[in-house]
C-alpha cells in the first residue's frame, strides 16, 4: 500500500465532505424507495446518476481512483436495465437496495465521520455485491448464488 500523505487526504475529504452529505441523503431516499417497492425507471436512472457522481468524487484522489470503474459499471448496468422485465418484488432489487445502502454508509464513514475504512476492502465488497445482484437479475437460481459472496 502506498504511503498516504495525510494532509492531501484531509484536503480531499474536506473538499468533498459537503457534497457527500447531500449524496448520502439522496442515497438514503433511494434505499427507502426500493424497500417500499416504489421502483420505477426514474429511480433507477437517479441511482445510476448518483453512482456516476460518486465515481467522479473517487476519481479526484489517487488513493480512491481505482474504485471508480466499479461505480461506473454499476451506473452502466442500471442505465441499460430493463425495469419492465422484473416484478418490483424481485430479489435483485433487494440486493440493489443493500448496495446503495453500503455505498452510502461507506462514503459517510469515510468523508463525513472520518472513520478510516480500507478502500480496498470496500472495493472488493462492492464489486462482489454488484456481481451478485447482476447474477440474480440474470435469473440464476438462488442455490447457484452463495450468500457468502454477497457482502
Amino acid at each position: 500500500m502506498q504511503y498516504i500523505d495525510e494532509n492531501v487526504k484531509e484536503e480531499f475529504l474536506d473538499t468533498y465532505e459537503g457534497e457527500v452529505m447531500f449524496v448520502c441523503d439522496d442515497l438514503a431516499d433511494y434505499v427507502t424507495a426500493i424497500d417500499q417497492k416504489e421502483i420505477d425507471q426514474e429511480l433507477i436512472m437517479k441511482i445510476a446518476d448518483k453512482s456516476h457522481e460518486v465515481s467522479d468524487i473517487f476519481l479526484s484522489s489517487t488513493y480512491t481512483q481505482h474504485v471508480t470503474p466499479i461505480f461506473l459499471e454499476l451506473a452502466n448496468f442500471l442505465r441499460a436495465f430493463d425495469i419492465e422485465a422484473y416484478p418490483k418484488e424481485h430479489e435483485g432489487f433487494v440486493y440493489l437496495a443493500r448496495i446503495v445502502e453500503d455505498i452510502k454508509m461507506y462514503i459517510d464513514e469515510y468523508f463525513v465521520q472520518r472513520q478510516f475504512t480500507d478502500v480496498y476492502l470496500f472495493e472488493d465488497s462492492l464489486l462482489n455485491s454488484i456481481e451478485f445482484m447482476e447474477r440474480a437479475f440474470a435469473g440464476e437460481k438462488e442455490e447457484e448464488i452463495s450468500e457468502v459472496e454477497f457482502f
